[in-house]
């Protein structure tokens, strides 16, 4: 029989990782290294697993291992409110136990960090490698800080990360910029006005209030509808849905304008959003 022999416990993205020797398999970098190490710790027998009915009546009950888990929640038919059940329960035990659930936290978040890592590899000209341990960087340090009450936690964790990758792309734009600038005129390299940092620069010139740019990129980039965020604001869908007309007005106009530009790469963004998770507030940020 052809293919990686099957692991009890190890999803199907984790099984080439731990069932098949390739060049690939040997080269360092951040996320291929926590990949296979999550694949590891997780395979039978371990101790790392959830129970479904803690988190409600979505997830079938009793023991789940961890790879399945990821995969349950990736699934369209998992509400967001036991998506974020079961992420506040992985991120207390990562805060707890600074070890073994830090690498179940990459790996459970694993299918939108590879998506940042895509996406931003297509206008990154440095290593590869130090894009994966910016994105790494950028999630370990919102799995250290961010709110659990929150909602959308993962795509929240994987937002992060990639806003980190982005400003290193954005670093690496710039000096490649500043290296050639003395010899001739170019355009800016992309991803130049990438819409996370127009909107802060919105935000910055007065154009949109912060909660208005948090509304839009929740909304537009990242696809939450916007009746689940109303829900969360406690108000009715219509008020919220006329707010985000008036406030992309406002910025249609001052982009028309040029009054509104991009942050800079030092800017003092505390949020970015990215587009088309899928579905709503799952690991998919982009």
């Amino acid at each position: 029989m052809s293919g990686a022999p099957f692991v009890e416990g190890v999803s199907t993205v984790d099984r080439a990782v731990v069932g098949r020797a390739s060049p690939a398999r040997y080269t360092s970098s951040a996320l291929r290294e926590a990949q296979r190490i999550f694949a590891l710790v997780t395979a039978e027998p371990t101790n790392l697993f959830l129970h479904g009915e803690d988190f409600g009546d979505e997830l079938p009950p009793g023991r789940i291992l961890l790879p399945r888990l990821r995969d349950l929640l990736l699934a369209p038919s998992t509400s967001l409110a036991t998506r974020d059940a079961v992420w506040r329960e992985v991120i207390g035990r990562a805060r707890a136990d600074r070890s073994s659930w830090v690498v179940v936290a990459v790996g459970m978040a694993m299918p939108g960090l590879r998506r940042c890592l895509r996406e931003l590899t297509l206008v990154f000209g440095g290593d590869p490698a130090d894009l994966e341990s910016e994105i790494a960087k950028g999630f370990l340090e919102a799995l250290d800080t961010i709110d659990p009450d929150e909602w959308a936690l993962c795509a929240r964790l994987v937002r992060a990360a990639h806003k980190a990758g982005t400003r290193l792309v954005y670093a690496e734009a710039a000096f490649d910029g500043a290296r050639w600038d003395e010899f001739h005129s170019r355009a800016p390299v992309p991803p130049w006005g990438h819409p996370d940092f127009l909107l802060l620069g919105a935000v910055d010139a007065g154009v949109v209030t912060d909660a208005e740019a948090r509304l839009i990129a929740t909304t537009r980039l990242e696809r939450v509808p916007v009746g689940l965020v109303a829900t969360v604001l406690g108000e009715r869908t219509n008020t919220v849905v006329q707010r985000r007309h008036r406030a992309e007005a406002r910025l249609a106009k001052a982009l028309a304008e040029g009054a509104v530009t991009s942050v800079d790469i030092g800017a003092r963004a505390t949020w970015v959003a990215a587009t088309a998770p899928k579905p709503p507030g799952s690991c998919e940020p982009v």
